[in-house]
């Protein structure tokens, strides 16, 4: 693996080059770039070339804040990275189907995570800036290479007197450079920062187009049923078809351009500005028009739940 300056990987925002607070990678074997991002719900007639600059631009109400993924390719191995998110990051079980997947994703705000699957099963996963690991814990195999890319992996007595703030600091200091020295002696491939900055081919993408695991909801298809009734959507083309195949127990998959998943795409649209405009461009909607919004996110929610296109 060709080694590279990775402090970009930790940066805060300032006179370095810097690519954002919260970002994502996954790294997929054996899988060519297009069909990378349809595995993570890429919507491919949004397909365009795009920089950091201007995906994170597109993080705006007319633009309906949609989740954008670009792509390279780096030997066997292609690499999504999301400039403005951490969606990418939970797709690896989706995106590792028949192959493997290494996910990482910084988040300023919440905690990073680092994952590897294989063969659409989450092997692994694991907070960089905390990888001590615990017994049973899923990174055991890992901990040879864990211990190569700088991650401190013993137990530590933090009440002990030989332990000060120096110690604290070498030992959790460079989650997401170490996360990327980890992902490049799993793959052997590492993209540098300039390519990442490069104009890229990317997609908006909708997780729930995807075949990742849903979020657990109790009596979804129920609940869904519920909703869109509520919404007077009980005519949707395909809808009642698909509900009624989850209370049977299949899984149903959805794709972008089927007239079901055009709805999707639609009622999701409105879940996320409904979602954004709380706290960002507020006068672009009205409290009913909000209320209204976030009901559709939830139903679109709840759908992916009972469909369960992760068993398919």
């Amino acid at each position: 693996m060709e080694q590279h300056d990775l402090s970009w990987a930790d940066a805060l925002a300032g006179p370095t080059t810097f690519l954002g607070e919260i970002f994502s990678l996954a790294f997929v074997r054996g899988v060519e770039p297009m069909e990378a991002l349809r595995r993570a719900g890429g919507l491919m007639d949004t397909l365009a070339p795009r920089t950091p600059e201007q995906v994170r631009d597109l993080h705006c109400f007319d633009a309906g804040y949609p989740e954008v993924a670009s792509v390279l390719a780096l030997g066997e191995w292609t690499v999504l990275v999301q400039p403005a998110g951490y969606e990418v990051e939970y797709l690896v079980d989706a995106l590792s189907r028949g192959t493997e997947a290494v996910g990482i994703s910084r988040h300023d705000y919440a905690s990073p995570s680092f994952s590897h699957a294989v063969d659409g099963r989450v092997v692994t996963r694991f907070d960089p800036s905390w990888p001590d690991p615990r017994p049973g814990d899923s990174t055991e195999p890992l901990l040879p290479l864990m211990r190569e890319a700088g991650f401190y992996t013993e137990p530590v007595d933090y009440d002990s007197d030989t332990y000060d703030d120096e110690d604290w600091d070498t030992r959790y200091a460079e989650p997401i450079a170490r996360s990327l020295r980890l992902a490049g002696l799993i793959t052997g491939v590492l993209p540098t920062l300039d390519q990442l900055l490069a104009p890229l081919p990317s997609v908006h993408f909708e997780r729930r187009f995807s075949h990742s695991r849903p979020p657990l909801v109790e009596n979804a298809a129920d609940e869904a049923t519920s909703l869109a009734a509520e919404l007077g959507l009980e005519g949707t083309p395909g809808l009642a078809e698909a509900l009624a195949a989850a209370r049977r127990g299949e899984p149903v998959v959805l794709t972008p351009d089927s007239d079901l998943g055009r709805h999707v795409r639609e009622w999701s649209l409105l879940g996320r500005r409904a979602s954004w405009t709380l706290n960002q461009e507020k006068s672009r909607m009205t409290s009913e028009e909000r209320a209204r919004g976030s009901k559709f996110g939830n139903l679109v929610h709840v759908m992916a739940a009972a469909f369960r296109a992760d068993l398919a």
